[in-house]
């Protein structure tokens, strides 16, 4: 077997010898060595002695090896008789097995052959009277026996130390120590009688009091916190040291492991029963009001379903639906319509029910309900359109529907339900359409002229009418349309930026600037967002701002979700500053969609972390090609511009100098502090790459471009369910095959923008066509290693892309890895760091017409190396336009992908 392990095995064995050094090491650490309880030490107690034959045994007192004497005892006779010497009787104090520390000498003998001194250990429930023959224990002989013309004082240096000797096991209440000695002479100048005990041990969230060795299974209880699940036992050791535990003790509800202890969860934590790991965040819309909770209870208006777990945010009942209207179709049937409620309540159901009541017209008679002839179609309660033809209506009644809005939780709660109501008085005559208030919400009414006036009174009320409409319609409109060109010609101006205070604030030249109108300051948004519920507009108004209050400057970048401009907002009179205004042409498709992107852009506002881009503002927009008004996304100007042109300039030469390790490593550890913040907001950020990502003036990466955003509520993920296009060589498996979207489907994005880092910008998986990633991803495709990275960093790239989102690492657990890695790494001067970055960036930024890298604009590297100079090998070669150009085709290749139902299919134009 040596043989083997020496030859084939050798790769195995060393593996097993560290993991027994391991496992060694740590029993060796977590226990504490074994307590030594002592009974008897020579020096520092007198003992009882009883010789046989009497006086053969004596006590003197003399100096052995220290500054004062000691007593020794010695038998020394010219006889060669058997000597014993018995101790006084010892009780065991709980003692299992006996320990015996002896110092010693004997004097040579004449014939040169040495006689042991013995050892005796004698059990007895109670004291002896004298020495009585045993089994001889230990025999002792020392190596160096002293002369017989030494003097008595030089006899210490011949002293024999004999510690840890095994006397054997105490069976009795007590025991007596015996000596006995058939020699010359022999001198014990030290005896220590004690046993060894395993000491009090709190391990694996138990506690075990201490036991003497060898004391078998003692069983422990499980520390403060924990809860047992099996009795916990652990065997304490003839050595005093515990075996391994056998049961087992989990920290109980509301607590969570920590140093061997169960620590409460803070505020805002649960950790539920009878489930391992640590405390978890409340889920959306749920809190606790003390440490250590299992559960969170939901806020009030929020529940849960009883067959709901605890880690699912608490919901509530819809609010009314919108928008309610009803048309006449014949003498006996209406078309009733309506759209879904603004709120959901965090629920992807919601479901309507139609109560009919009519009313005959006389004065005081009360509604009631519709009678039997009334037929719904498809039906009268749980429908999930919102359409419904109701036939059989009496047409000389007036009639009262209600649109009740309810989920499964309206249902748990047994809560009255929103409801939206249009009120249809008889119309035996013409009808004429007005608006009045219904009983929950307003809510349009139809209300037919009166049977008490003529005929003519009729025809003329209704002309009357349809001018004034016609009037109304009219005018909005001509003034949408002067607003519109106004604006668009405003837009389009080419505007040159002075500077008021040079890096702070900037100001457009005064004769393309007029004084904006301040009358409308807050109808103007108002108006684009009818519908709007009063309390998300108020909480809007800190980050709504008027149109006017931004001026459009030159497009610094354009891509599939839309573009990027230099502006100047004016946040008050007087105060102008830089930004970068961003228009949001992907994911607004109706009226809910907008109002989604307000809720979200209202917790948004709140961001506040050092490697996040703060939103600075929203404003709205009208475009003649659009329905809906688009919106405009205020943010802080970056001057560095975006992560990847840096590096495509850096590898291009357009920077001439070399970025350490130690730099890409400090971006990818911002972009994982910020992804961290971000998910432990609930924001799904869905577009993370280095193109996404800004360089602040303090060389700091921030996180930004949040146009496909998303904040989960409910659920711990998010569905596409419209076509939109998404950057697919970004995407993680799950989002390209089933459209779904997590914060490890986020991790999988951040592995790819550490590649694009390492690799210095380069396209991700090059060559490969879109329809063909999913199978490769799927057969255990993944991105190659680039040159010159580290295995170690490249590792964690790789755990990034596990096929289980489950398996794959937190942005604090990656964060934690790569700051580790950037420790094991030379020490950087951050001074020096920072200056030839800051002078690459200069250099870069000059050369660099947008924020994003332009492939087809003719490249001149700087002179010179600005700090550290490229090391051999790495020197940018010079550019063919043509590369750059396939480079850039690969992008957009790989940025392009159409969501339908689920499925992933090729991006067209058609998307």
């Amino acid at each position: 077997m040596g043989v083997a392990c020496i030859s084939t095995m050798w790769p195995v064995c060393p593996t097993i010898i560290l993991l027994w050094m391991w496992i060694w090491l740590v029993g060796c650490i977590v226990q504490s060595p074994a307590e030594e309880v002592e009974l008897f030490h020579s020096v520092k107690q007198t003992m009882k002695w009883t010789s046989e034959p009497r006086r053969d045994w004596t006590e003197v007192n003399m100096i052995m090896g220290s500054e004062t004497a000691v007593p020794v005892y010695q038998a020394c006779t010219d006889s060669s008789r058997r000597r014993t010497l018995l101790s006084q009787w010892f009780e065991r104090k709980g003692a299992h097995h006996l320990l015996l520390d002896i110092v010693f000498t004997q004097e040579e003998e004449p014939s040169s052959l040495p006689i042991p001194l013995q050892v005796h250990l004698l059990n007895s429930d109670t004291p002896l009277t004298r020495f009585r023959n045993g089994l001889d224990v230990l025999e002792l002989q020392t190596s160096m026996p002293f002369p017989v013309t030494v003097r008595p004082d030089q006899t210490s240096s011949y002293l024999n130390r004999s510690l840890g000797l095994h006397l054997g096991s105490i069976i009795q209440r007590g025991f007596h120590l015996g000596l006995s000695y058939s020699g010359t002479c022999v001198l014990v100048a030290s005896i220590r009688l004690y046993y060894r005990r395993c000491p009090d041990f709190v391990g694996d969230l138990a506690r075990f009091e201490g036991a003497a060795a060898g004391s078998g299974p003692q069983t422990g209880s499980c520390v403060q916190g924990a809860v047992e699940v099996s009795q916990p036992v652990r065997d304490c050791h003839v050595d005093g040291v515990w075996g391994p535990l056998q049961g087992a003790c989990i920290c109980g509800p509301g607590h969570q492991s920590v140093d061997g202890t169960c620590q409460a969860c803070r505020t805002g934590y649960y950790k539920p029963a009878n489930e391992s790991g640590g405390c978890q965040l409340c889920p959306p819309n749920s809190r606790t009001d003390r440490e250590g909770s299992e559960r969170c209870d939901c806020l009030q208006e929020y529940d849960r379903l009883p067959t709901e777990p605890y880690n699912l945010g608490c919901t509530k009942p819809p609010s009314a639906p919108v928008n309610a209207s009803a048309h006449r179709h014949n003498d006996s049937m209406l078309i009733l319509l309506w759209d879904p409620p603004h709120d959901r309540g965090g629920r992807e159901e919601v479901m309507y029910s139609i109560q009919c009541l009519e009313h005959g017209g006389e004065a005081g008679a009360p509604w009631k309900a519709c009678g039997g002839d009334v037929v719904f179609l498809p039906a009268s309660a749980g429908l999930t359109n919102t359409t419904v033809s109701i036939a059989g209506l009496n047409p000389h009644y007036d009639h009262r529907l209600s649109i009740q809005a309810w989920n499964d939780i309206s249902v748990h709660q047994r809560a009255s339900t929103a409801s939206a109501t249009v009120t249809i008085h008889r119309w035996k005559f013409p009808v004429i359409i007005t608006v009045a208030p219904g009983p929950n919400i307003s809510d349009p009414e139809i209300t037919p002229s009166s049977q008490k006036h003529s005929r003519f009174t009729t025809w003329l009320t209704a002309v009357v009418a349809f001018g004034g409409l016609l009037l109304l319609v009219v005018i909005p409109i001509t003034l949408c349309t002067l607003r519109r060109n106004y604006t668009k010609l405003r837009s389009n101006q080419d505007l040159e930026l002075l500077p008021m205070n040079p890096g702070l604030a900037y100001r457009r030249p005064e004769e393309l600037d007029p004084e904006p109108q301040q009358d409308n300051m807050v109808e103007g948004v108002v108006q684009l967002l009818e519908g709007l519920s009063d309390r998300l507009l108020a909480s809007l108004r800190e980050v709504l701002v008027e149109r006017h209050q931004v001026t459009l400057g030159k497009e610094l970048g354009k891509g599939e979700f839309g573009s990027v401009y230099e502006g100047i907002f004016t946040q008050e009179e007087g105060l102008d500053i830089k930004v970068a205004v961003k228009t949001m042409r992907v994911g607004i498709h109706s009226q809910e969609d907008l109002h989604e992107f307000l809720r979200e852009a209202e917790i948004m506002k709140n961001f506040d972390h050092d490697n996040v881009v703060r939103l600075l503002g929203v404003t709205l927009e009208r475009e003649q090609d659009s329905p809906l008004p688009i919106p405009l996304v205020i943010l802080p100007f970056m001057k560095h511009g975006d992560l990847r042109r840096f590096l495509i300039a850096m590898r291009y030469g357009d920077i001439p100098m070399f970025v350490p390790l130690q730099s890409l490593l400090r971006f990818m550890i911002d972009i994982a502090a910020g992804m961290e913040y971000l998910s432990s907001q609930g924001f799904l950020h869905r577009d993370l790459a280095a193109r996404n990502c800004m360089l602040g003036d303090d060389l700091r990466v921030c996180v930004a471009d949040f146009g496909l955003s998303k904040k989960i509520y409910s659920n711990n993920y998010y569905r596409q369910k419209v076509a939109i296009r998404v950057p697919i060589k970004w995407m993680a498996m799950e989002s390209l095959s089933e459209s779904i979207y997590t914060t490890k489907s986020d991790v999988w994005s951040f592995g790819v923008t550490m590649w694009e880092i390492v690799s210095r910008g380069r396209t991700p998986y090059p060559g490969v066509h879109n329809h063909e990633l999913l199978e490769l991803l799927l057969s255990g495709y993944r991105l190659k290693q680039p040159e010159d990275c580290d295995s170690k960093l490249y590792g964690i790239m790789r755990s990034c892309w596990d096929k289980e989102p489950s398996c794959r690492p937190g942005f604090r657990e990656l964060g934690d890895r790569l700051k580790g890695f950037l420790l094991e790494l030379p020490v950087l001067e951050a001074s020096q760091e920072a200056h030839y970055i800051n002078q690459g960036l200069e250099v870069a930024a000059a050369t660099a017409a947008a924020s994003y890298y332009d492939p087809h604009t003719e490249h001149e590297g700087a002179v010179g190396n600005v700090y550290l100079p490229a090391p051999v090998g790495a020197a940018a070669a010079p550019i063919d336009k043509r590369d750059v150009e396939e480079e850039e085709e690969e992008e957009e290749g790989g940025y392009l992908l159409c969501i339908t139902s689920g499925s992933a299919v090729q991006g067209d134009d058609k998307c």
